[in-house]
């Protein structure tokens, strides 16, 4: 097999990165290309909030839709720094017989030899050098190519690309100064794929809609959160039965436990677990007659099954009477009964925290779903829809077009 490899922190990854793997692999023929973030970088820090494994996460994004390019996590399951040298032999190890190229960029060529053990890298592996149409192939790259051959004895191959001015500190500095609403939308969407800008946005990465989450009036800064939550729970407790309080409660610290593990602000998710079911203390009567007086769309669902208007009527409340602007919350509350295809980060958490909160002890999969929902998230989600959708139809009760639309596109996923 012909495996390229193209290595970076890729904080975020963008389009060209891509352009760079694609060319590779049309150039060199190759079988596969893999995207190699690095875990701890020897030669500079991180910038911006991304995780190591959320600029995984981002490649992996990226890559979903690409058959011949795939993801390595080497670098990113070592807790030490990340040395090239090290990282290529042990993939040279488990690959003894395929030809493996290591697609560089021409300025990390003149480099080269003052990365660690140079002579090791030039033994494993060929270097690919993406070198710009504009540049002198033929005076200085030819120079340090020779100079390398003789000192190394490296196999060199240049690959001959189109300049893309696109930097990953530009994404961030768009993201964090002005978020992607509405300013930077246009432009984010030719720098990124579109899967890793979502991916951004569901993780809330780089600064993306922070200090917009809580109030219009001013920044809820993360030292603020103590109170804003101390504030809702004492409104909650004196509206809510004894019994949806410590449900509440319960579904709050799930959804923090469900984002902590899948890389979003536990304070917004425990904030719009809190709120989920700030309506609940109307009846279904209410609910309905509240919605029509505040001209909230009602379904012909709604109409037969009222108590379902909860999340519309609740995500109204948030807004109007808690102080909530986060829009992201404010869907998460709205479609957190019936779910929705293509939910957001936050929509999964919350739907997913209000079905396996620790006080509920009625559905027949709950431990496994409990499991699920910590290893392989949307199998949790499939799970949960697919015996809510049993329990409705056992018991005759209505069952939402929502949820079934739901179930067939997380069935498919």
């Amino acid at each position: 097999m012909k495996l390229g490899i193209l290595g970076g922190t890729f904080n975020p990854i963008h389009n060209a990165h891509l352009y760079i793997a694609a060319e590779a692999y049309r150039q060199l023929s190759l079988d596969e290309v893999w995207l190699m973030p690095d875990g701890i970088p020897p030669h500079k820090g991180l910038d911006g909030d991304a995780t190591r494994f959320e600029r995984l996460g981002m490649c992996e994004a990226a890559v979903k839709s690409i058959p011949y390019m795939k993801t390595s996590d080497e670098e990113i399951r070592s807790d030490g720094r990340s040395y090239s040298y090290l990282t290529l032999t042990r993939i040279r190890e488990r690959h003894p017989d395929d030809e493996i190229f290591f697609i560089i960029g021409e300025d990390s060529l003149d480099m080269f030899s003052s990365w660690a053990h140079p002579e090791i890298i030039a033994k494993v592996v060929t270097l690919a050098v993406a070198i710009r149409h504009d540049s002198d192939v033929t005076g200085s790259i030819t120079s340090v190519c020779d100079k390398l051959r003789v000192k190394y004895n490296a196999r060199i191959r240049l690959l001959h690309t189109d300049y893309m001015d696109i930097s990953s500190s530009e994404i961030r500095t768009m993201l964090s100064q002005d978020g992607i609403y509405p300013g930077n939308l246009s432009r984010l969407q030719v720098l990124l794929p579109k899967a890793v800008l979502k991916y951004i946005m569901d993780h809330r990465l780089y600064g993306c809609m922070k200090g917009k989450q809580m109030s219009p009036k001013e920044d809820i800064k993360p030292s603020d959160f103590p109170k804003v939550k101390q504030d809702i729970e004492k409104k909650l407790e004196k509206k809510l039965k004894p019994s949806r309080y410590t449900h509440t409660i319960g579904v709050a610290y799930t959804a923090a436990s469900l984002a902590m593990a899948h890389g979003y602000s536990m304070d917004v998710a425990f904030i719009a677990g809190l709120l989920h079911d700030c309506a609940k203390y109307m009846s279904p009567d209410e609910l309905l007659e509240f919605c029509q007086k505040k001209k909230i769309d009602i379904t012909q669902a709604e109409k037969k099954s009222p108590q379902l208007l909860h999340a519309k009527a609740g995500a109204y409340l948030a807004k109007h009477e808690y102080g909530i602007e986060d829009e992201e919350i404010l869907h998460a509350i709205t479609v957190h009964t019936t779910g929705m295809p293509g939910m957001s980060l936050l929509d999964e958490i919350l739907f997913t925290a209000d079905y396996i909160e620790p006080n509920r002890d009625k559905a027949k999969r709950l431990t496994e779903i409990r499991q699920a929902a910590f290893k392989d998230f949307h199998l949790a989600i499939q799970m949960i829809l697919s015996d809510t959708i049993d329990y409705l139809k056992e018991t005759g009760k209505d069952i939402d077009e929502t949820t079934y639309r739901t179930y067939e596109y997380y069935k498919e996923q």
